[in-house]
């Protein structure tokens, strides 16, 4: 999957520092944005194979609304979209378990912090395998 560019968008500097330099020495190209703004930004003119996306950042729920947002647009209603979060499932406030709220998460993988690289890694070729 060398060569594919994935965009990260978290608003913790040493997640977009580590994640991004393990997602380079993968073979990605990565880009990385602090906030939904910047981020907007980047997809828009870069165009990203991948988008790894923080649930909070300055709202408990940019992510997640962010990822909704996305969905509607039809530029990239089919952009692979991993969710990370640092926060466990009951601090969320989700009833429910994340599996079964995927769907309205807007993610096709959803991943805890600290993620672990090789996982990532395989979530990351496992979506751009489905794009081809």
């Amino acid at each position: 999957m060398s060569g594919k560019r994935i965009l990260i968008i978290d608003d913790d500097p040493s997640f977009l520092e580590i994640t991004g330099a393990i997602l380079k020495r993968f073979g990605y190209e990565v880009l990385t944005a602090g906030n939904t703004q910047d981020g907007l930004k980047l997809l828009e003119e870069s165009r990203p194979d991948l988008l790894v996306l923080d649930i909070m950042m300055a709202t408990v729920d940019e992510g997640l609304q962010f990822a909704v947002q996305l969905r509607q647009k039809e530029t990239f209603h089919k952009l692979p979209i991993i969710i990370v979060s640092a926060q466990p499932e009951t601090e969320k406030g989700y009833a429910r378990s994340v599996e079964d709220d995927l769907d309205w998460i807007a993610a096709d993988i959803f991943m805890e912090k600290p993620v672990d690289p090789q996982a990532l890694r395989h979530n990351i070729d496992l979506l751009l395998k489905r794009q081809e």
